[in-house]
Formats: structure tokens, C-alpha cells, sequence
């Protein structure tokens, strides 16, 4: 099975075959036929970070059909502070039989503004098939973000609650077991892992109720509302 790349101005990559071949039309006698696509199937591919700034995805698509097929996406990136629909891209290319084609996704790490658990965007993926150049790809974010604008709601609580709980312990630690005016660094040591010890079941808590709505997030909505990405800056 040959593996090409698409080219977007947009996405940053590209197809190796070029979206020339997309002015190629399929055999008229399968195009006038009711055409199951089933055959048709994408993954998404998390890649190695190497950039900082960025956070690299492979959206793969594979045509298992007998016969050429175009293609659409619609991919919806959402912004990591506000999860609003920050850009939407909708690319379109035709597939031969036995081959896959690769559309790279950079998802940009947020603001500096975001400096408690920063995060790189999220995206939502729609696709559509069709035999004749008639795929268009429905985009969902608009649909599904309104389904868990709750849960939303519940996560940026807990993360406000979870960011208070990490300040609160500094100013402990500062307070308490100031490093300057002590005459040894071993009574600094066994004040501050008192004061830790103290302040850590709290943030247990925290984390665990943040791992907890975002796999509640990941399940709300209607059927297509798979969310990807979103991972925590490193």
C-alpha cells in the first residue's frame, strides 16, 4: 500500500501525489451507483514532540475499496484557555485504491497567559467519502462543545480550586519554613515536607477530579464527538 502526504496551505503538509490528481474523475458507471464506503477508515497518530511550541498529529486515511474515492475533512482546532473554535479547515483530495494519505496536524501550545497546567489545542475530526467529488465533511465542535459546555464549566472550576491549592502551599512554605534566618538547611528540609504532607491529599483530589471530568468530557455528547489532543505542556 503506497502512503502519500497531503499538502495545505493551511494544515502545514502535504500529499506526495499532489491535489492535481483531485480533477481525476472516477469510472462513470461506479459513480452512478449507490457505493458502500465502508472500506474507507482514518486513525489519528500522535508523533514525537520535537518542538516546543507544537504538538504534532497524523490524521491517516487508508481506501480499502476496490476503486479510486474523494475525500473531505473537517478539522475544527479549539483554543486550550476558552475551548472556543478557534480555526476550521476543511480539506479535500481524491484517494486511489491501495493507498493512504497523510494530513499532519501542528496543535499550538497556549498562551503564556496559561501558565497553570498549560495545555496544547484540541481538535475535532469529521470525515466524508464519496465516488463522485461530492464529499463534504459535516464539522461537529459547534454541536458537540455545546453538549459539554458543563463539563467545561466543572473542569475549569476544579483547575481555579487546583491552582489556589498549589499557591496556598507556597505561601506556606514561605511563611513557615523560610529558608533565610535558619541556621540549618536539614530543619528547612523537615518543615517543608510537613508542610507538603499536610497540603498533598487536597491536591490528590484535585488531580484526580481533573483526570476524572476530562474522561466524563471524552464520553458527553452525540456519536462523532471524539475530541483529540489537548495534552498537558510538558
Amino acid at each position: 500500500m503506497r502512503d502519500c502526504l497531503y499538502h495545505s496551505p493551511i494544515l502545514v503538509i502535504g500529499l506526495a501525489i499532489g491535489l492535481a490528481v483531485a480533477a481525476l474523475l472516477p469510472p462513470a458507471a461506479a459513480a452512478a451507483q449507490e457505493v458502500d464506503l465502508s472500506c474507507m477508515s482514518h486513525r489519528i497518530l500522535g508523533k514525537t514532540q520535537v518542538s516546543e511550541r507544537y504538538k504534532e498529529y497524523d490524521v491517516i486515511l487508508v481506501n480499502g475499496c476496490p476503486g479510486p474515492v474523494y475525500w473531505a475533512m473537517c478539522i475544527e482546532r479549539l483554543d486550550p484557555m476558552t475551548s472556543r473554535i478557534l480555526e476550521t479547515h476543511t480539506p479535500t483530495g481524491y484517494i486511489e485504491a491501495d493507498q493512504k494519505i497523510r494530513v499532519n496536524l501542528q496543535m499550538k501550545r497556549g498562551p503564556e497567559s496559561m501558565d497553570f497546567r498549560q495545555r496544547f489545542q484540541e481538535f475535532y475530526l469529521a470525515t466524508d467519502y464519496s465516488i463522485e467529488p461530492q464529499a463534504r465533511a459535516q464539522c461537529t465542535a459547534g454541536e458537540c462543545e455545546a453538549a459539554r459546555r458543563d463539563v467545561r464549566r466543572r473542569i475549569n472550576a476544579n483547575l481555579q480550586a487546583w491552582e489556589a491549592a498549589e499557591t496556598g502551599l507556597r505561601e506556606q512554605l514561605a511563611t513557615q519554613c523560610p529558608e533565610s534566618g535558619w541556621g540549618k538547611t536539614e530543619q528547612v528540609e523537615e518543615c517543608a515536607t510537613k508542610v507538603r504532607a499536610g497540603a498533598q491529599p487536597r491536591l490528590d483530589e484535585l488531580a484526580q477530579n481533573d483526570a476524572a471530568l476530562r474522561e466524563e468530557l471524552g464520553r458527553t455528547g452525540p456519536p462523532g464527538c471524539e475530541l483529540h489532543a489537548g495534552d498537558l505542556v510538558p
